[in-house]
């Protein structure tokens, strides 16, 4: 955890109740820090941010923001509503006015006193200062973003919360708006807290990974080092491993990611197997083979060329992987052969 004193730390303890299960989260975030929650459809990342942000009750719990208590379930207790927090939260949708134009839109967050050279610098540094006069419906959605993200910088926020709010945009959108997001989070010196579902997407944003599962922190760490070291089985098929296969004692398997594989017999560098391919794609600029192992087992893997299907066997090398003892937890030594 980052260190919990000093100016904009965003602190959060709570458990909240669902059907399902019960949420229960403790984070603390820097200033000028990103953490990403990441984790399947369903498992609280949402209601989590929606906790912080004012807009859900917890069971138990307490939220401060540098140093201020807003919400405490126990004596003296406290409930800031969310328009008194100094907490932005940007969603899917980005909710501009259709009655206000776009530089309105932009006056709104900035309050009613607002700084007309501010405003314009922001909204050049956005790439929408040619918009100004334009209306809602009269702008692209990626545009429509950006004017949601000057908003809510022109709101002076001490903590910025995303809830995955480049959904349904293209791959280029996504990453210049991830870059403009990481740079106000940095040179404002706010917390920033990111919700995805999309691995690539939270690791874009993220100096720390969290991995959330059925209401639970499973591990949160540096974005390379909780994907290439899961803490347990369950990390591991979340953060992209798509097979395992048995090692060592009885009940121990390697953890397969199809992106740290190398072709033919490397011992020195992991676990060699031998096996077939079985089918084949095309994966962007490289195939993804599915391959039937000696033992049975069957694996997804990604090759830089085209492989042969219904081969003869050949050999693989999975690099380093990540062996978990038959109660799913990473095991301390790794396997080589």
């Amino acid at each position: 955890m980052p260190p919990t004193c000093g100016a904009r730390v965003l602190e959060a303890d709570v458990e909240i109740d669902r059907r399902e299960f019960t949420i229960a989260v403790t984070l603390a975030v820097a200033p000028g820090e990103r953490l990403a929650l990441f984790g399947p459809s369903g498992s609280g990342k949402t209601t989590t941010l929606e906790t912080i942000a004012g807009l859900v009750a917890p069971r138990r719990g307490r939220v401060a923001l540098a140093g201020r208590v807003l919400t405490q379930t126990w004596a003296p207790r406290h409930a800031v509503p969310p328009w008194r927090r100094g907490i932005g939260l940007l969603r899917q949708d980005p909710g501009l006015f259709p009655h206000l134009s776009i530089a309105r839109n932009l006056r709104y967050g900035a309050g009613p006193q607002p700084d007309g050279e501010h405003l314009t610098r922001v909204a050049t540094q956005l790439g929408i200062g040619g918009l100004l006069g334009s209306w809602p419906q009269e702008v692209s959605g990626g545009q429509a973003h950006r004017v949601a993200l000057g908003r809510l910088l022109l709101a002076r926020c001490d903590a910025l919360l995303l809830d995955e709010p480049y959904t349904g945009l293209d791959a280029g959108l996504r990453r210049d708006l991830t870059g403009l997001v990481r740079s106000a989070v940095t040179d404002r010196e706010v917390p920033g807290v990111l919700v995805a579902h999309e691995l690539a997407q939270a690791q874009a944003f993220a100096d720390r990974l969290a991995v959330l599962d059925r209401g639970r922190i499973l591990q949160c760490g540096p974005p390379d080092e909780v994907v290439r070291r899961p803490a347990s089985r369950r990390v591991a098929e979340l953060v992209g491993y798509q097979g395992f296969v048995p090692v060592g004692a009885a009940g121990s398997v390697a953890g397969v990611h199809p992106e740290r594989v190398a072709v033919g017999a490397e011992p020195g560098r992991g676990l060699v197997l031998t096996g077939r391919i079985m089918t084949c794609r095309p994966a962007g600029a490289s195939w993804e083979a599915e391959v039937r192992t000696a033992d049975g087992g069957d694996m997804r893997i990604l090759l830089p060329d085209r492989p042969e299907e219904g081969g003869g066997e050949f050999a693989i090398t999975l690099l380093d992987p990540p062996c978990f003892g038959p109660d799913g937890v990473l095991l301390a030594h790794q396997v080589r052969a």
